[in-house]
């Protein structure tokens, strides 16, 4: 799997936090900010979490489909199979 560029949009706004974050004297603004960017990841981290669970859920739901259709297609093989032994009367 490849990582996850970051686009140029993105780029610029960390570029512009980092700036901000450097030349920032006031001791107040920067907790405000540092609980906002913490309030942001755990939305993000939350996000995440509810998206993989999504992603495991459907995933399974497909592997369930598949062996379901496996199971049938066997079952009517097999069925087959006993069709063709029999003689005919």
């Amino acid at each position: 799997m490849e990582p996850i560029q970051q686009g140029l949009e993105q780029s610029f706004e960390s570029e512009r936090l980092s700036r901000w974050i450097r030349e920032c004297q006031d001791i107040d603004e920067l907790r405000e900010a540092a609980l906002a960017l913490l309030k942001q990841l755990d939305q993000q981290k939350s996000a995440r979490a509810w998206l993989a669970a999504r992603a495991s859920e459907s995933e399974n739901a497909k592997l369930n489909i598949l062996a379901e259709l496996i199971k049938k297609s066997g079952e009517e093989s097999t069925g087959a199979d006993q069709d063709q032994e029999r003689p005919e009367p």
